[in-house]
C-alpha cells in the first residue's frame, strides 16, 4: 500500500478537488462542527453531571490533512468562511451541571406519605405497620429552610421536606426512615464524598446516583441505607432496621413525580376529620372518601356505620339520619401532630387545657382513658391504650365520647 504524500499532477487533482468542495459548502447556513485536529489524535471527552445515569465518552480518531495554499487565480473568487486553524483544540460543551447554590424548588411537592405509593406498593412495603409524618401537615409548596442533617457519613446540609418513619411504637426494631427533600449541587457532591468515606458504593442508577452503605454486622439489627439524588437536587434516604423490601427505591422516585392523592393531609379538628366533617351528608363523605380510602365494613351489622381502611390508616364514620355525627381517625393527626403513638407527656405538652373525659368503665384507671381538648364547638378526643400511656386513635363528635361498640 502507498503511503507516500501524493506529488505533481496528482497533488494537483487533490487541490483543485478540496477547493471545489469548499466552495460548494461555503454557503451552507448551519455547518457541521468541525472536530479535526492537526496529526492523528486520539480525543477523549469525558462528560460528567451529578445525578445523570452516567457519563459520556466519546473517542475519535483522525487522520492527519494536510493543506497547501491554493494557487492565485485571476478571477475573483467567492469569499469562504475561515476554517478552524488545524492546531485549534476541539472544544466540546458539557452537559449543564447544577451551579453550587442551585436546589430543587418544584411548584409542588410531595406533601403525604401514603401518597408516594400506590396502595399495592404500599401494602406491599409496609402492611399495616403504623406511620410517623414529619411534618405532619406541610402545604407541599413552601421548601422548608436548609439545615444541618447527621448521616453516617457525616452532616451535610439540605431541605427536608418529608420524613415517613413506619415502626411499631413499642418496639426499637424492625423500623423504615423515607426522607425526601432538595439541596445543592455542592451539598450533594460533599454527601457523596462523606457516603464514600464511611464504606457506601456509589454509582449511576434510577435516573440519578445511588448510593448504598453495606448492612450492619450484628444479625439481631440487619440495616441498611440507601441514598439517591438526582440531577435537579432532588434526593431520597431510606434508612432500614429489620425491614426488608423489594423495590422500594424505585417506587419512591416515582413518587416524587405522581399525581396521586392521598389521606395524609387530613387534619383532625373538631370540624372533623379532613373532609369528613359533622353534619354534612353521609353518602357524600363516602363518594369522596372511597377513592382514596377503602370502605371496608365486613360482616358489620351496623348501617349506621362506614369503615374505611388502607394499610396502617383507619377511620370510622358515625351517622344518624343520614348525616355525619363522629369520626374516629387511627394514623391521622391533630394541626399540632398529635395521633397515634403520642405520649400522655406529649399530648399535656401540646395542650396545656387536655382534661379527662369520663370513659364507660373505672375511670380511677388510666387504661384505656380518654383524654379531651376543645375545638370550636366541639371537643377532640385521644384513646389511650390499655396503659394509659399511648395514643391509639383520636375521636370528634357531637358526643365527646367515642361509641362503646360500633358494630353490637
Amino acid at each position: 500500500m502507498n503511503t507516500e504524500p501524493p506529488t505533481g499532477d496528482d497533488l494537483q487533482r487533490m487541490l483543485v478537488s478540496m477547493k471545489q468542495t469548499v466552495l460548494e459548502h461555503a454557503e451552507e447556513r448551519h455547518p457541521e462542527p468541525r472536530r479535526h485536529r492537526s496529526r492523528i489524535v486520539i480525543a477523549t471527552v469525558a462528560l460528567l453531571a451529578l445525578g445523570t445515569a452516567g457519563g459520556a465518552v466519546a473517542l475519535a480518531v483522525v487522520p492527519q490533512v494536510q493543506q497547501a495554499a491554493p494557487a492565485p487565480s485571476p478571477t475573483a473568487e467567492p469569499s469562504v468562511p475561515a476554517s478552524t486553524p488545524a492546531s485549534a483544540p476541539v472544544v466540546d460543551t458539557p452537559a449543564p451541571r447544577p451551579s453550587a447554590s442551585s436546589a430543587a424548588a418544584p411548584s409542588r411537592y410531595p406533601d403525604d406519605c401514603r401518597a408516594l405509593y400506590s396502595d399495592a406498593d404500599r401494602q406491599r412495603f409496609f402492611g399495616a405497620t403504623p406511620l410517623a409524618q414529619t411534618p405532619a401537615h406541610p402545604d407541599g409548596t413552601t421548601v422548608p429552610e436548609p439545615a444541618s442533617t447527621t448521616y453516617s457519613g457525616g452532616t451535610w446540609t439540605a431541605a427536608t421536606w418529608l420524613d415517613c418513619h413506619w415502626a411499631q411504637p413499642r418496639t426499637d426494631v424492625g423500623s423504615v426512615h423515607v426522607t425526601i427533600g432538595s439541596a445543592s449541587a455542592t451539598a450533594l457532591a460533599e454527601r457523596e464524598d462523606g457516603l464514600r468515606a464511611a464504606g457506601a458504593d456509589c454509582a449511576p442508577g434510577d435516573g440519578g446516583t445511588v448510593c448504598r452503605l453495606p448492612d450492619a454486622a450484628d444479625p439481631d439489627f440487619v440495616g441498611a441505607e440507601t441514598s439517591w439524588w438526582d440531577s435537579d437536587g432532588r434526593w431520597i434516604t431510606i434508612d432500614q432496621v429489620n425491614f426488608p423490601t423489594s423495590g422500594l427505591l424505585p417506587a419512591t422516585i416515582a413518587g416524587l413525580s405522581s399525581d396521586r392523592v392521598g389521606p395524609g393531609s387530613w387534619v383532625v379538628s373538631g370540624a372533623g376529620v379532613g373532609p369528613i366533617t359533622i353534619g354534612s351528608s353521609y353518602q357524600d363523605v363516602v363518594d369522596e372518601v372511597e377513592p382514596v380510602l377503602p370502605q371496608t365494613n365486613g360482616d358489620c351489622p351496623n348501617p349506621n356505620v362506614g369503615f374505611f381502611d388502607s394499610g396502617d390508616l383507619h377511620v370510622i364514620v358515625v351517622q344518624a339520619g343520614g348525616k355525619v355525627v363522629g369520626v374516629d381517625a387511627s394514623g391521622l393527626t391533630t394541626a399540632a401532630g398529635m395521633g397515634r403513638g403520642n405520649s400522655i407527656d406529649q399530648l399535656r405538652a401540646a395542650y396545656p387545657d387536655l382534661t379527662r373525659t369520663p370513659g364507660y368503665g373505672d375511670d380511677s384507671s388510666p387504661a384505656f382513658a380518654y383524654w379531651s381538648v376543645r375545638d370550636g364547638d366541639r371537643s377532640v378526643t385521644f384513646e389511650m391504650d390499655e396503659g394509659g400511656e399511648l395514643v391509639t386513635g383520636v375521636w370528634v363528635g357531637d358526643d365527646p365520647r367515642p361509641p362503646y361498640e360500633y358494630c353490637g
